[in-house]
């Protein structure tokens, strides 16, 4: 099954926006003295940021060799491969670190769950199986693996990672599922500290076993807005004359065929041009009571024809801006993939160890959170991803 190691113990956000300070380089130098805190020795946080510095600055594939070439002295792409590959430390406190300091960033910001394939590049890489990739729009052989990233206006970063195993060991449906679990946790840890609400979840269900993925999102009371098919049946509840309120089973596409006459329209927060919106109550079929209560909100880029986007939520009031702008935000976290994601290396991890590589993607998620730091400090709070 995928890794275990998880954002259960993440420290609570706060729920207060923090002032970063002026300097894109004040806030960099505070992110690594949150991170290497972690680190037990000297050796292993100079080590450790070496290795980000190299994930920012070698030229081509992010290979250690081409990191050390980069940052280093003769001797170490020796040291560096032993930090990342036999060193005894722990990612699961870099991660929680990371995602703590980022979440003071925003109290309205979100996770966002994002299934990625990794096309195999050398000879030796973990984890590798044939699977259709829907980045690629075709079967590839690579790596099948889940991100939870956090997402906020200002910016977007990764912070915890799962890795499919071969032989349908630990699909991309079950690492989503085990991500997002490890936040319901902390959620709840949360709420035992009364430290407010949870921040939304968003993900994207859409493709094989999404009606299996959609019950199990929905299956806890943490507030979910997922991404769904316009074939996902619904209940709907209608009007019958003689017969009181009714529900039927609908495909989500038709689901709002009486709400799109009172559809919204206003602009994208993030430079898409205008959008329409409109929502309708719904359940996922066979739940009821309040709490199997859930809303469709469907998104139409023009106003003809079927909605572009069909979102199904627990969370609050499906109309609200708010909701609008966090479903926004799965296409800044993609475009972040596509585009600096490669450029630190998330795709570049070369080796056997399944260690190996949950500590490069952990490093690689630091490199790309103080990249993003350093963009969002130098352009007046605005990423560059966006």
């Amino acid at each position: 099954m995928a890794h275990a190691t998880s954002l259960q113990d993440l420290a609570p956000p706060t729920r207060t926006t923090r002032p970063h300070p002026a300097g894109p380089a004040d806030v960099v130098t505070e992110l690594c003295a949150a991170l290497f805190a972690r680190f037990r020795g000297y050796d292993q946080r100079v080590r450790a940021r070496q290795y980000m510095d190299g994930l920012l600055q070698a030229e081509g594939r992010k290979s250690i060799a081409n990191i050390a070439a980069s940052v280093g002295v003769p001797g170490d792409e020796q040291r560096l491969h032993h930090f990342v590959n036999s060193s005894r430390w722990a990612v699961s406190p870099v991660r929680r670190a990371l995602a703590a300091f980022l979440g003071r960033d925003d109290p309205d910001a979100a996770w966002v769950a994002l299934p990625v394939s990794i096309p195999k590049a050398g000879r030796h890489m973990v984890g590798v199986s044939p699977h259709f990739s829907a980045e690629d729009g075709h079967r590839v052989v690579g790596q099948q693996a889940c991100s939870l990233w956090y997402a906020s206006a200002r910016m977007v970063a990764p912070v915890s990672w799962r890795l499919g195993l071969p032989d349908g060991l630990g699909t991309a449906q079950d690492c989503v599922a085990e991500l997002l679990e490890d936040v319901r946790e902390d959620a709840r840890a949360d709420a035992r500290a009364g430290q407010g609400a949870p921040r939304l979840i968003v993900t994207d269900a859409r493709g094989v076993g999404e009606r299996a993925q959609v019950a199990r999102l929905f299956g806890h009371t943490s507030p979910v807005a997922v991404r769904i098919s316009g074939r996902t049946l619904l209940a709907v509840g209608e009007q019958r004359r003689g017969a009181g309120r009714v529900e039927r089973l609908a495909p989500a596409h038709s689901a709002l065929d009486r709400a799109r006459r009172t559809r919204y329209a206003g602009r994208s927060p993030y430079g898409e041009g205008p959008l329409a919106t409109a929502t309708v109550s719904v359940r996922l079929p066979g739940r009821t009571g309040t709490a199997g209560g859930l809303a469709l909100l469907g998104v139409w880029h023009e106003l003809r024809g079927a909605p572009a986007e069909l979102w199904l939520t627990n969370a609050g009031d499906p109309s609200s801006p708010a909701l609008l702008r966090a479903t926004r935000l799965v296409r800044r976290v993609d475009a972040g993939w596509r585009a600096r994601g490669r450029d630190v290396g998330l795709r570049d991890y070369e080796g056997r160890s399944f260690q190996g590589w949950h500590r490069h993607m952990t490093l690689a998620s630091c490199a790309y959170a103080m990249a993003e730091l350093r963009s969002a400090g130098s352009v007046g709070g605005s990423s560059l991803v966006a």
